[in-house]
């Protein structure tokens, strides 16, 4: 207990209504079935061993739920966001970030939050809120159908997903792709507005 930092939020009108904003958009996301960290990306040469993908996508499961940071303790829910090494900490007047190394303290008026709606080749299962937009083979041919030199060669499908793209200009850098997509935008607007009403 001597280590804990008690921080007691008092909110103008304004920014109690913005946080709130925000709080809502951040159960929208972390209710979201499945999500993953991004942790590489890199183009593909020969599309037709990678299922016609242009690009192979290394990913984890990553957790987004409601959690203060270690040691603190707030009256006010705080989104954490793990981002694979790092893990990002939404508090109502600066994004906290916790790697290794240490922690570090983000304005949301440096913060960009942008959205990419991303069509994602699913061969791990289709989580239940995931939205289905066509189906592909694990080995393709040049036109695009199943390669029939393979014996296994399963259909897969192809899901829209939301990622999240957490940029500033002091090197935060991560992706977090979500199962459920057409949430991440207003999720990313919450957070501007909230940069906009805050010191």
């Amino acid at each position: 207990m001597r280590k804990t930092v008690v921080i007691l939020y008092d909110f103008e009108p304004g920014a109690d209504a913005s946080f709130q904003r925000f709080h809502e958009w951040a159960q929208a996301v972390s209710a979201s079935k499945r999500a993953w960290h991004i942790a590489a990306s890199g183009a593909v040469y020969d599309r037709k061993y990678h299922a016609g993908a242009s690009a192979i996508v290394r990913r984890n499961p990553t957790l987004l739920r409601t959690a203060a940071p270690p040691l603190v303790r707030t009256n006010v829910p705080v989104l954490s966001v793990g981002a694979g090494r790092q893990t990002l900490y939404f508090l109502p007047d600066r994004l906290l970030v916790y790697d290794p190394q240490g922690v570090g303290a983000v304005s949301y008026r440096t913060l960009d939050v942008s959205v990419t709606r991303q069509q994602f080749i699913e061969e791990s299962g289709v989580p239940g809120d995931a939205t289905v937009v066509g189906h592909t083979w694990r080995y393709v041919n040049r036109s695009g159908g199943p390669d029939r030199r393979f014996n296994n060669n399963p259909q897969l499908p192809i899901c829209m997903y939301d990622e999240l793209h957490f940029r500033t200009a002091s090197g935060l850098n991560e992706v977090v792709q979500l199962s459920r997509s057409g949430i991440g935008e207003g999720f990313a607007a919450a957070v501007r507005h909230l940069g906009s009403v805050v010191a």
